[in-house]
């Protein structure tokens, strides 16, 4: 389950969209407020999880599940993210790793969007190596031509990129942790002779 991502690549998407002033996330989580881009091509923020009738916040759908989905009142998004986190399970122990993508400062998760509830959700699929050593899924990462396919209603090949994964400091575990790169750095290994 895809929970928490960053948004580095903000110079980008000024570039792209004309925003005055994005700032970095390194922290997104469910609940807060994060930029997205609609079918229109704009740039609007919403609340990262839609909720449902019953309270709970879906914050992912599965790229399996698509075709079967009521369309309703939700549609299509791309999320831009430069990467997310996940945690492994080790016995009781569990590590979070930053996933990334080293050859796009920024890229776009498939997302559905919940317009009347200005809320979203990231797209899944199953994950490929090495990530799924770490977990089952992955978010679905669209090319830049992938991207207008998604939003246009079509169903494109995820990226084939390349992937980085290293452990982080188990800050990441907190929400409410500081919102700087701090949270994607390699913990320190000490040598001691």
């Amino acid at each position: 389950m895809c929970s928490r991502y960053t948004i580095i690549g903000t110079r980008i998407l000024r570039e792209r969209f004309g925003e005055p002033v994005i700032h970095p996330r390194y922290n997104a989580a469910p609940g807060q407020r994060l930029p997205i881009i609609t079918l229109e091509e704009q740039l609007t923020e919403a609340v990262f999880g839609i909720v449902r009738g019953g309270g709970g916040r879906r914050i992912n759908a599965r790229i399996e599940d698509m075709e079967e989905r009521a369309r309703g009142r939700e549609e299509r998004c791309a999320i831009p993210a430069s990467g997310f986190y996940e945690w492994k399970t080790e016995g009781s122990h569990r590590q979070p790793y930053y996933i990334s993508f080293p050859e796009r400062e920024l890229l776009a998760f498939a997302g559905i969007y919940d317009r009347e509830r200005a809320a979203f959700c990231i797209v899944t699929k199953a994950a490929v190596e090495p990530m799924s050593r770490i977990h089952p899924r992955m978010p679905y990462v669209l090319t830049e031509t992938g991207e207008k396919e998604w939003l246009m209603g079509m169903t494109p090949c995820p990226s084939d990129e390349s992937i980085g994964i290293y452990p982080v400091s188990g800050t990441i575990n907190n929400p409410t942790a500081p919102d700087d790169p701090s949270l994607i750095r390699r913990p320190e290994q000490h040598e001691w002779w």
